[in-house]
């Protein structure tokens, strides 16, 4: 566990020392997040950096996975080692981040919407985490990652439905918005079922390559 923490580790701050580069250097995209009240007009509250985003999506990554690579091998109480939650504390960082960043590029703009799939997608990743820590005392039983992915894939329904009402009303997104939707998709549910199946390494293996994709998406091309 430990070199593998420490290996994603590196390469997600490597990763994230080059986008920032990228970031710095070219154009930077920005989204607009506002709020519409009662009798008055939408208005911007602020604007976000999507490529700056995704750079703190990396820069998590890589601290959230060096934590439990340097808390060492000293088993806890139950037995289990301390760096458990070192494949937990990724996602519950970094999958709101990305997933605020995909409604972005697929036209939500609504304040409320937004922090909307950040809390959801938060909660999905609880439940996971939930089934991680609990996975001996459980009995094999799956009910938190069951309730997790139900949870979770209300964000990925919200971004659907702006993605396919943008195309009914013939103004359909570039294709690279989404080449990035699908990828991060993609990646979410091959981390799914890696999880579901029991195998954490690869499921590890998969985020960290599905989400520096679309970290890379996010930064070079748009």
């Amino acid at each position: 566990m430990g070199a593998r923490s420490r290996t994603i580790s590196i390469l997600m701050g490597v990763q994230a020392v080059g986008a920032l580069l990228v970031v710095l250097l070219g154009e930077r995209t920005v989204r607009a997040v506002t709020v519409t009240l009662d009798g008055l007009p939408t208005r911007t509250l602020s604007h976000v950096g999507l490529g700056v985003a995704m750079v703190v999506v990396l820069a998590l990554s890589a601290a959230a996975w060096a934590l439990p690579a340097r808390s060492g091998a000293l088993p806890s109480a139950s037995g289990a080692s301390p760096a458990w939650w070192s494949g937990a504390l990724d996602p519950l960082l970094t999958t709101p981040i990305t997933l605020f960043v995909v409604a972005q590029l697929n036209g939500v703009r609504d304040v409320g919407a937004l922090v909307g799939v950040y809390a959801l997608a938060s909660a999905g990743v609880l439940f996971a985490v939930v089934q991680q820590r609990d996975e001996r005392s459980t009995d094999g039983s799956r009910v938190a990652l069951g309730l997790g992915s139900a949870v979770g894939i209300v964000p990925w329904g919200i971004v659907a439905f702006h993605q396919v009402g943008a195309g009914v009303v013939g103004h359909p997104f570039p294709g690279i918005v989404v080449v990035v939707t699908l990828t991060a998709l993609a990646a979410a549910v091959a981390e799914f079922v890696a999880t579901w199946r029991r195998q954490p390494v690869a499921a590890s293996v998969l985020r960290a390559a599905g989400f520096s994709l679309v970290a890379w998406l996010v930064v070079a091309t748009l």
